[in-house]
C-alpha cells in the first residue's frame, strides 16, 4: 500500500514538474488534473488475500450512511412503547446507563437489564447501518 502510494506521489509529482516547465507556473489547475488522476489510479488498486484479488476500497463507504443509519435507528428506538413502562428503548437504555454510573467503581452485575438493552440496542444499530450501507452501495452499482 506504501508502495502504490509512493508510486501515485511520484507520477503526480513528474506531472506537476513537468507542467512547470511546460511554463504552467501560475496555475494551479495541472496539479489538481494530477492529484485527480492519482485518485483514480488508486481507487482502482487491488489487495491480494488468500491468492485472490479483492479492490483495496471493497467497503465503498460512505458517511451520510452513517449518519443515516445512526438517525434511522435512534430516532424510531425514542418512540414510546408500553413493554418499557411507557418509556422508549433509547430512554430506558440512558436512564440504565445513568444509574450504573452512579455505582461506578462497581460495574453492573450480570443480571441487570443493562447488558439486554445494551446488546438489543446496538444490534438495531448495526443492522440499520448494514442494511443502509448494502442499499446505498445496491443503488449506486445498479442492482435496484
Amino acid at each position: 500500500m506504501a508502495l502504490a502510494m509512493k508510486a501515485s506521489l511520484g507520477s503526480a509529482q513528474s506531472v506537476h514538474q513537468s507542467c512547470h516547465r511546460a511554463g504552467f507556473l501560475g496555475s494551479r489547475a495541472p496539479l489538481a488534473v494530477a492529484v485527480r488522476a492519482s485518485r483514480i489510479q488508486n481507487s482502482r488498486q487491488m489487495t491480494v488475500m488468500a491468492g485472490q484479488e479483492y479492490p483495496s476500497n471493497w467497503l465503498n463507504k460512505d458517511p451520510l450512511v452513517l449518519v443515516l443509519g445512526f438517525l434511522g435507528w435512534t430516532v424510531p428506538a425514542n418512540i414510546p412503547v408500553p413493554a418499557f413502562g411507557g418509556s422508549s428503548l433509547f430512554g430506558t437504555f440512558t436512564q440504565s446507563i445513568g444509574e450504573n454510573l452512579a455505582r461506578f467503581p462497581q460495574g453492573p452485575p450480570l443480571q441487570d437489564k443493562f447488558w439486554l438493552l445494551l446488546v438489543t440496542y446496538h444490534v438495531g444499530l448495526f443492522t440499520a447501518l448494514l442494511l443502509g450501507q448494502i442499499g446505498v452501495n445496491g443503488r449506486k452499482q445498479g442492482y435496484w
